[in-house]
């Protein structure tokens, strides 16, 4: 009995001691198991941030991380501020094959910035670019074809405003009512029943017997930006001639800002150029596939949109005043009303001055263009050279567009050729009647 007690008893030891040390080794695992650190994340694939749609809102009074805050990088410690990463740079990449230039119309221009645009219709600046082609759709226009759509200048230029310039004398208010004829299409310009021309009406009083040489400064394309306008107008001494496109939704009252303050006032006619219809000054221009009738139909409505001006000066007619036959009727029209004519030099085979002798009209041409490239070094070398024009010929016109540049340069200029002895005339006193330029064409062509 006690022999067989015995030997259970020293059975029952090794198992308990198995026991035992199988439950020692288990702890330890567990307390291991427990107590380790949790391995770092895969850095190759992170884990998923929860969209705003799915991530359960946070508890009150928890600090939660904006959603475009950066995660917090493999192995760092949690809550302590983390440099940036230094950007990768970018491995060189094979460079692709330059591709084909495609040539563009060449035009009688080189480019430049257009002015800054506002919500008024738009027409293009005054140099022959199809990049830079801004037309527009005018105001109350009877049964008239819609504007192309405006397109974004290549050069955002906002346009500063000048340092105020001593105030001129104003002109009289305009409309005279004797020089106004009401029509369906609006008021058109006439010759008064006592013989008085607008262009003499309206035109900014100068000394014709001052006998220095004299030059005339004509900014044109005027009254589509606001903040280009309002800076012509007031920015600039009233010697200077401001020209207005007719597509503008406020022409009458910037007609008479500009001559209350001191600025003789012409009004911009679309005409047909080289590139026509790549580039279109607008649904209202002058043709060469018109008849003579649609032209005239044409400039009437251009001449109706407002009163107060002295004369009429092309807009980007580069074409169609080197016709002849489309030219006559036009400053036959404009001479009936009592108007001068201004050729803005767009092209050298202009037929202006073979036409305004037949027609026996006050006629004009600008001698050049002053940013044909929109930059102040261009600029001031085309002042440099109208300095000499006007000098050697003793009188010169330039004609520019209402950059910001341009417009900063010619207040300057203007201060300066006043100072060396230069007058800056208005445009109605350089014109000469139709049969005196013909002449005078004519002896410098021999």
């Amino acid at each position: 009995m006690n022999t067989t007690t015995r030997t259970q008893s020293g059975a029952r030891l090794p198992l308990m001691l198995l026991l035992g040390f199988t439950v020692l080794v288990a702890g330890v695992v567990v307390w291991l198991v427990l107590t380790s650190p949790a391995p770092p994340p895969d850095a190759a694939s992170p884990p998923a941030r929860a969209t705003p749609a799915d991530a359960p809102p946070p508890a009150p009074g928890t600090d939660t991380e904006p959603a475009d805050s950066a995660q917090t990088p493999a192995g760092a410690e949690p809550g302590r501020p983390q440099s940036k990463p230094e950007p990768a740079e970018p491995e060189d990449a094979p460079s692709s094959p330059p591709a084909a230039e495609i040539p563009a119309p060449a035009p009688e221009k080189a480019p430049v910035a257009p002015p800054d645009a506002d919500a008024s219709p738009s027409m293009p600046p005054a140099t022959e670019q199809p990049e830079t082609s801004i037309p527009a759709k005018p105001a109350a226009a009877p049964a008239e074809t819609p504007a192309p759509a405006a397109k974004s200048a290549p050069q955002g230029l906002t346009p500063k405003k000048l340092p105020p310039v001593p105030r001129d004398t104003p002109l009289s208010p305009s409309p005279d009512p004797a020089l106004v004829q009401e029509t369906a299409l609006g008021p058109l310009p006439r010759i008064g029943e006592d013989g008085r021309l607008p262009r003499q009406v309206y035109a900014k009083p100068f000394d014709r017997a001052d006998r220095r040489p004299r030059m005339a400064i004509v900014v044109s394309g005027l009254g589509l930006s606001a903040a280009a306008t309002e800076s012509a107008i007031q920015g600039l001494p009233g010697s200077v001639t401001l020209a207005f496109a007719p597509y503008s939704n406020r022409l009458n009252e910037w007609i008479r800002l500009a001559r209350a303050a001191g600025h003789e006032v012409l009004i911009n006619v679309p005409m047909e150029p080289t590139n026509y219809p790549a580039y279109d000054p607008g649904p209202q221009t002058l043709l060469t596939s018109l008849n003579a009738q649609g032209n005239l139909d044409r400039l009437l409505w251009s001449l109706s949109r407002g009163t107060g001006y002295v004369g009429v000066v092309d807009f980007l007619g580069s074409r169609f005043t080197t016709s002849r036959r489309h030219m006559q009727p036009i400053l036959k029209a404009i001479n009936e009303r009592g108007l001068l004519f201004l050729d803005s030099g767009s092209s050298p085979r202009s037929v202006s001055p073979i036409v305004a002798g037949d027609v026996n009209i006050d006629w004009a041409m600008a001698t050049l263009t002053l940013d044909q490239r929109a930059s102040r070094t261009e600029i001031d070398r085309k002042f440099g050279e109208l300095e000499q024009r006007v000098k050697s010929e003793k009188r010169a016109i330039g004609i520019a567009s209402p950059y910001p540049v341009s417009l900063e340069r010619i207040a300057t200029w203007v201060r300066q050729l006043e100072a060396r002895g230069i007058a800056v005339a208005p445009v109605s006193a350089l014109t000469r009647t139709g049969s005196t330029a013909s002449a005078e064409t004519e002896a410098k062509k021999k």
